[in-house]
């Protein structure tokens, strides 16, 4: 199986920034008021374009945002670009990653005959071991130039979110809404401790799952997310799913901790793993699937499938061992 698939880092972060509401307080936390002031956000608009070439991709996932901006009494057209930086260390020169993919906008441009326009490169990036990203110009890179050099190395920015060195109560304090559940999830949704410890401050602003479609897709992703990235127990999962759909009363949430660290991980995981192993399933995909299987037991082997990253005959398969 696809181990990036697995992983599902990009997966929640397309879903987290492809919401308008999201992008638009981004901007607004992250960026200097006077750029912000010069965006029109009544013409934001979801590019279904990728830029995110196979040499780019073990670099970057990315979600694409056309928009005007408003200068010299004239709208120009620019593209934001939020792009995830999802390997295990910082790229050594991101800007030659990030010029790559501005030159892939750019060639576009070129190939339909239409003006260069402004490309605002965004970079979110997390680590699970928290090493930081430490940000310096392109011109630093080269050794013993001078002023007059300069003028020959190309300069540009890029605006950097390093979740790695902003803590929970930092991203709480922003109170941006859905954008606050986003930035936790990515940075803390893959700490086993810190879900089982702050689960109801990660779903805090997820209401209305239900007749809300993009809040519907968000919580699956979290959920999907969450699930991938830690070794949950089965109370714990099974609460979580419960009480996401009601807001959450987690009052009784701190005892279902305590039992659920002397249960089973999970009765018909257990009775499955074997049958599973011997079918090619990984174990991994295994858990992922049984737990989904668990929680929501209605849920079509095909909608699983794809979330999940797997294949319908082995959501079939692993359905048919837990005699669902």
């Amino acid at each position: 199986m696809d181990n990036q698939r697995l992983n599902t880092h990009d997966d929640f972060f397309k879903v987290a920034f492809s919401r308008e509401r999201n992008v638009i307080d981004y901007f607004r936390s992250f960026f200097k008021e006077e750029l912000v002031k010069k965006l029109d956000f009544s013409t934001l608009k979801l590019s279904n374009t990728s830029y995110v070439t196979p040499q780019l991709e073990e670099y970057f996932a990315d979600v694409v945002w056309d928009c005007e901006y408003q200068t010299d009494g004239k709208k120009v057209p620019i593209k934001a670009t939020f792009l995830f930086e999802h390997k295990s260390y910082v790229p050594k020169f991101p800007h030659l990653q990030l010029l790559r993919y501005m030159l892939q906008i750019w060639d576009e441009c070129e190939k339909n005959q239409k003006p260069l326009i402004p490309v605002i490169p965004i970079i979110v990036y997390h680590n699970k071991e928290d090493r930081h990203w430490k940000y310096k110009p392109f011109a630093d890179y080269f050794k013993g130039i001078d002023a007059e050099l300069l003028h020959y190395i190309p300069h540009f920015d890029y605006q950097l979110t390093d979740l790695t060195r902003m803590t929970a109560e930092q991203i709480m304090a922003m109170n941006v809404g859905l954008l606050m559940n986003a930035l936790l999830t990515l940075q803390f949704g893959a700490k086993e401790e810190y879900v089982i410890e702050n689960i109801k401050t990660l779903i805090l602003n997820v209401k209305n799952v239900e007749t809300d479609e993009y809040l519907h897709s968000f919580f699956f992703a979290q959920l999907v997310y969450v699930l991938k990235n830690n070794e949950l127990g089965g109370i714990i999962k099974k609460h979580i799913v419960q009480n996401y759909k009601n807001t959450v009363d987690m009052n009784a949430y701190d005892e279902l901790i305590k039992e659920e660290r002397a249960e089973a991980s999970a009765i018909a995981l257990e009775q499955g793993l074997e049958q599973g192993l011997e079918q090619g399933i990984s174990k991994k995909e295994l858990e992922v699937v049984t737990n989904i299987l668990q929680s929501f037991p209605d849920w079509t082997d095909e909608k699983i499938a794809d979330l999940v990253g797997s294949t319908i005959e082995t959501v079939q398969s692993i359905r048919a061992t837990l005699e669902l």
